[in-house]
């Protein structure tokens, strides 16, 4: 999804203070409750000059959508230059990404994060569905490269490896989240990182889950 021609048009600073507005009013309340007259109010501009930037609030949510996933990519790819043959490292590699994008990136961690969140609705559909399917996507050629490479069992169903491997992510933040009692909505509007705990303990529990992925939990 693109902006129109006229914010592509805008000087990059205030297509960039327009862009952090709008993270922020969504990444705070989602996309149903999320205001346009908010942001307009925000950005000090006519009702009648948003619509020249974007066409509905549909179209700038999936701009947003975009332009943060961008954003992660990029970060990543220059994190790990070299991934590694070891699949659960491979993992907490990824898992180091996403601790030192959410400190360099807050508001697009904390969107990325609202939109995992989001519940199925008219306008948007199940976009969180949507969302874990372009992830597993990255993730399932790696599965199956490690599977190839005897890294991991030959007999495991990749898909399932997959969608594992993408719930471990993300229920190591959900158990730090809980631990620490984290309020997203207080942090995101304070503009602090999401999680706002030191890299060293978050790896640390990365590290546990991980190896209970590697060895699991039966005797």
């Amino acid at each position: 999804m693109v902006a129109l021609k006229t914010f592509k048009n805008l000087p990059e600073e205030r297509q960039q203070e327009i862009i952090a507005v709008c993270l922020r009013e969504f990444a705070v309340n989602g996309y149903l409750n999320a205001s346009l007259g908010n942001i307009i109010h925000a950005l000090g501009i006519a009702k009648g000059s948003f619509y020249r930037y974007f066409e509905n609030k549909k179209s700038l949510y999936l701009f947003l959508l975009d332009h943060c996933a961008e954003i992660r990519l990029a970060h990543d790819a220059k994190l790990v230059a070299e991934p590694s043959d070891d699949f659960f490292e491979r993992m907490l590699q990824h898992f180091k990404g996403k601790i030192k994008f959410d400190a360099a990136h807050p508001l697009p961690s904390a969107f990325l994060h609202t939109v995992l969140e989001e519940k199925n609705n008219d306008e948007l559909g199940n976009i969180r569905f949507h969302s874990k399917e372009k992830i597993l996507k990255l993730i399932q050629p790696v599965v199956k490269q490690h599977i190839k490479a005897k890294n991991l069992r030959k007999n495991l169903d990749p898909d399932i490896v997959s969608y594992i491997a993408l719930q471990m992510n993300l229920s190591i933040l959900d158990y730090l989240a809980h631990k620490h009692k984290i309020d997203y909505r207080k942090n995101i509007q304070e503009g602090k990182p999401l999680y706002g705990i030191p890299e060293k303990e978050m790896l640390k529990t990365g590290k546990e889950f991980m190896e209970i992925f590697r060895s699991g939990i039966a005797v």
